[in-house]
């Protein structure tokens, strides 16, 4: 899975950059779950989420926003549908993702501190070929631009999360049946976790 998206190898050279303040790094795990469910038979299922974000503080330009790269895998199974009508299940086992995040930590005056954040970035996942007919719909690798938008809590070292993942659909139309299978990429996450250094 394409070296656990590189998490591990990350994880230890940003946590030994991070040491130096204001720069930080957050690891999280938890719920992930596609956006989109078919309205008869349904394949959509949810799944486990981690990530890793090397965070900067800009403490010296704007007051408590932070500026960061977040790297995930979202092991969720998302929907195939055929022209809005029959759905599959997928090959496609994760859908991974780089994205560059600006969150706003609100300054409560004490160590529990809510946070607003947005990103946008890059939103992989591998091919899938659903077969209906003795037809094959061949879904490319996804290559999409998305956006995400978040809402959090922190307490010390340790952050509560949920996210929105808004990435761009997959589709193939066949010339042999003139329909169109799509795959929605789209999903939500409840991440837990914690922050290495950093100022806050």
């Amino acid at each position: 899975m394409r070296k656990l998206f590189l998490l591990f190898l990350l994880q230890i050279s940003f946590a030994g950059f991070a040491q130096k303040k204001p720069f930080k790094v957050t690891i999280a795990g938890g719920f992930s779950d596609p956006t989109y469910r078919a309205p008869k038979t349904d394949f959509a299922k949810a799944g486990f989420v981690y990530s890793l974000e090397p965070q900067y503080e800009l403490d010296k330009f704007i007051k408590n926003l932070d500026l960061g790269f977040r790297l995930e895998q979202a092991f969720v199974q998302r929907t195939e549908y055929l022209d809005n009508n029959l759905s599959f299940p997928t090959q496609t086992k994760s859908i991974m993702s780089g994205v560059l995040t600006a969150n706003y930590v609100v300054n409560t005056g004490s160590a529990l501190k809510p946070y607003i954040g947005a990103g946008i970035g890059l939103y992989y996942a591998e091919k899938s070929t659903p077969i209906y007919n003795s037809i094959s719909y061949p879904l490319p690798v996804t290559a999409n631009l998305g956006g995400m938008g978040r809402l959090g809590i922190k307490y010390k070292i340790w952050h509560l999360e949920a996210a929105y993942n808004l990435v761009g659909d997959t589709s193939v139309k066949t010339a042999t049946s003139g329909l169109t299978m799509t795959a929605d990429n789209s999903y939500l996450t409840v991440k837990a976790g914690l922050t290495i250094a950093g100022n806050r």
